[in-house]
């Protein structure tokens, strides 16, 4: 019956010492797998333990009008542009000019869109006066209509506006070399930022 026992003993012994064995060469493989991605929360506070404060953005507000499904003055962040404005009012009528636009330029605040109808030719006078000219729209040439502006300064005025962005008031354009008072002065009254 000893023999048995020990018969027995060496049997568990042994299937305990090929467990152990299992079990060491599994951690092994396991160590050495790779352990993909390793994913880290990131809390995004400043000293103190107060959460950061996002600062809201600025909003403008943009008056849309002509054909389109809600005309009206909508307030959107800056920086949005005229796709996302006409979005907010409903989108283009049926009748609505929707080459007349250009979609994916940026708004600014104060200003009015107006969606044209097929046909419909953009007025080129109010009220019998000379439609204002667009510093930040217009073209080289347009931009030669205005007293003291020439070929040169015209393509120094859309330079300027290119590589700093539309101007925030009229004023803005004596910020172009060679634009002083005087010449501001003289087209003043014959320009316009919207």
């Amino acid at each position: 019956m000893e023999g048995k026992t020990a018969l027995r003993e060496k049997v568990i012994l042994g299937v305990l010492v090929l467990l152990l064995i299992t079990g060491g060469a599994w951690r092994a493989v396991d160590i050495y797998r790779d352990p993909g991605p390793e994913i880290m929360r990131v809390d995004h506070y400043e000293t103190g333990g107060q959460p950061e404060e996002v600062p809201e953005p600025a909003l403008i507000s943009v008056h849309l009008v002509g054909a389109v499904n809600s005309p009206g003055v909508y307030q959107l962040p800056e920086g949005s542009r005229v796709y996302e404005l006409l979005e907010l009012g409903g989108g283009f009528t049926g009748e609505a000019d929707r080459e007349s636009l250009n979609q994916a330029r940026p708004l600014l605040d104060g200003e009015q869109v107006y969606v044209h109808l097929v046909g419909e030719n953009p007025p080129s006078d109010q009220g019998g006066a000379t439609a204002l000219i667009n510093i930040n729209r217009a073209s080289e040439s347009e931009l030669t209509a205005l007293p003291g502006i020439g070929e040169v300064r015209a393509a120094q005025i859309v330079q300027h506006r290119e590589k700093h962005g539309y101007f925030k008031v009229k004023e803005d354009i004596m910020d172009v070399g060679g634009i002083g008072q005087a010449t501001f002065d003289n087209f003043a009254d014959m320009i316009t930022i919207y």
